[in-house]
C-alpha cells in the first residue's frame, strides 16, 4: 500500500510505464475519480488539473472568450490572455475548433497559470510543446504555485526535475 503526502511547495514527478496509473493518480487528487484509499485534502483547497484531453464546453467560441470566460473577466484584465505567450496573437480570435491539438493544450494551460490553483497537478504537461515552450513551463513552475504534481515520460523534464519523485528515483534499500 502506497502513501502520499504534499504539503505547500511540494514538486512531485510520478513517472512509472503507460498503464502503471499515473493519469488515474492524478483524476484522483483532483476529485474526477474515485479512490478505494483514504484521500483528505483541505476542504476549500483549490485543485487544477490539466488532463491530456484538453475538451472545452463550447468549441466554436474564441480562444480569448473561453479564456475570459474560464478566469473571469476581472483577472483576465489583470492577466491577459496575450500576454502568457502560450498562443500566438493570431490564435487569439480562433475559434478553439481551429486550434490544433497543441494550441488546445496551451490554452487549458494558460487557465491554470492565469489563476493558479494552490494544487497543480499536470498530466504529460510537455505533450505538444516546442522546447522553448517547454523550458518556459519549467521556469513557471519554479515559483507562484504551492504543491505541483506531475505525471510525465519526458526525459528532459525528468532528468531536470527540482523535486521528489514518486515512485522514488532512489533503488531501493538492501535486504
Amino acid at each position: 500500500m502506497a502513501h502520499l503526502e504534499l504539503k505547500a511547495r511540494d514538486r512531485l514527478l510520478v513517472t512509472g510505464p503507460t498503464g502503471a496509473g499515473k493519469s488515474t493518480l492524478l483524476a484522483v487528487l483532483a476529485g474526477h475519480q474515485a479512490n478505494a484509499g483514504a484521500l483528505w485534502r483541505r476542504p476549500e483547497l483549490r485543485v487544477g488539473l490539466l488532463a491530456q484531453d484538453s475538451v472545452f464546453e463550447d468549441a466554436r467560441r474564441a480562444a480569448r472568450q473561453v479564456f475570459d470566460g474560464a478566469v473571469g473577466v476581472e483577472r483576465a484584465e489583470v492577466v491577459p490572455l496575450s500576454s502568457l505567450g502560450l498562443l500566438a496573437p493570431a490564435d487569439l480570435d480562433r475559434p478553439v475548433a481551429d486550434l490544433s491539438v497543441g494550441q488546445r493544450r496551451r490554452l487549458a494551460l494558460t487557465v491554470l497559470v492565469a489563476d493558479p490553483p494552490e494544487l497543480l497537478l499536470l498530466d504529460e504537461p510537455t505533450n505538444h510543446l516546442s522546447p522553448t515552450l517547454c523550458d518556459g513551463l519549467e521556469d513557471a513552475l519554479g515559483a507562484g504555485f504551492s504543491a505541483i504534481v506531475v505525471a510525465s515520460h519526458d526525459r528532459r523534464l525528468r532528468s531536470r526535475w527540482p523535486g521528489k519523485s514518486f515512485p522514488s528515483r532512489q533503488p531501493p534499500p538492501p535486504r
